[in-house]
């Protein structure tokens, strides 16, 4: 048997597809499971032991008639027994549509006309449902199609399949113990103002003077990382400068992961690493941190969350203050 995972972005999404990986793995473990997934990610899956193959498409590729005929040809050169899509939008649709497979699943609230690819179609999914929880139930509904029993439900953090591999390259000369900040998202309605992480980084250097604190992520905060590591004795700026399989290794051996609403964080939830996550205009219940510690600091405002990628005032981010995050820190027990 042959199983087609289809999950090609972003950083996070793919991160919280790692569990239903497990499951897959733990219910059928003789079968060869295959992964697409964009090529900007790879590296996170590349050489992971529950995976057989990768196929690698760039992230515009319905655009190139070469990427897409190229895509077509290594899909259609395997038979799966089951293709299951975790993406949920037309690039993966049109992904199930290539495969050779008795079932194409997903569900029926997919957008994009994805469901149109499917051979069966789930009923809707929740959309206040973690995401993590969803992908596992979609796991669940699409292994019983091909026999595999698995009873368990999967309704809270609890019953998430735990020891989740995830390849890493070891960073030599890192500071011990130390955090990890990670400031910088996508959304930049995501992201908190430089001068309150600036307020923050002051009053941990002197709140734990044993620790050393490293900047991740990449864009337009680079100049600023590295302003600040000149600033501050025992701060270092890892921006821009790591591979994926580095910052693996980088939140991994970390005391605590303090980040807003992006990648890493699922990253160091995959990993098990104490959290403090700051979030605005999305929602903790449906992409929060999944770790067994972990603290959400936010302000509840009549407007969040609101899921919207612009806006004038950004007050839910703005009303985060440093003294609530290094709270946050304190309560979770962990640091002396």
């Amino acid at each position: 048997m042959a199983i087609l995972i289809v999950k090609l972005s972003a950083l996070g999404d793919v991160v919280q597809t790692l569990p239903s990986l497990k499951l897959i793995k733990e219910n059928l473990p003789n079968e060869d499971i295959f992964w697409v997934v964009e090529e900007a990610y790879k590296d996170l899956l590349y050489g992971h032991p529950q995976i057989g193959r990768l196929f690698t498409p760039p992230k515009d590729y319905l655009k190139s008639p070469r990427e897409l005929f190229k895509l077509f040809k290594e899909i259609r050169n395997e038979r799966f027994d089951l293709v299951i899509d975790y993406q949920g939008l037309l690039k993966s649709g049109v992904i199930c549509g290539m495969a050779r497979a008795k079932y194409k699943v997903g569900f029926s609230n997919h957008r994009e006309g994805s469901p149109l690819f499917y051979t069966h179609r789930l009923s809707p999914y929740d959309p206040e449902l973690h995401a993590v929880l969803r992908y596992l139930k979609l796991t669940r509904s699409a292994l019983k199609l091909v026999g595999a029993s698995i009873p368990q439900e999967f309704n809270d953090f609890r019953d998430i399949p735990r020891d989740i591999i995830l390849p890493e390259e070891k960073v030599s000369a890192l500071s011990i113990p130390y955090f990890v900040l990670v400031p910088s998202a996508r959304w930049k309605t995501k992201e908190w103002h430089p001068k309150n992480w600036e307020d923050l980084i002051e009053k941990l250097l002197i709140r734990f003077p044993q620790h050393a604190i490293y900047l991740v992520g990449s864009g337009d905060h680079k100049v600023w990382a590295e302003e600040v590591a000149k600033k501050f004795s025992r701060v270092f700026s890892l921006f821009d400068k790591l591979s994926l399989r580095e910052l693996v290794y980088v939140i991994r051996n970390s005391e605590v992961v303090i980040t807003v609403d992006t990648g890493p964080m699922h990253i160091a939830s995959v990993l098990d690493k104490p959290i403090v996550a700051l979030f605005g205009p999305t929602a903790p219940n449906r992409t929060g941190p999944w770790s067994s510690i972990y603290k959400v600091v936010k302000v509840d405002l009549p407007c969040r969350p609101c899921f919207k990628r612009t806006c004038e005032d950004m007050l839910c981010m703005k009303k985060i203050t440093p003294e609530m995050v290094l709270s946050a820190i304190e309560e979770m027990g962990i640091l002396s």
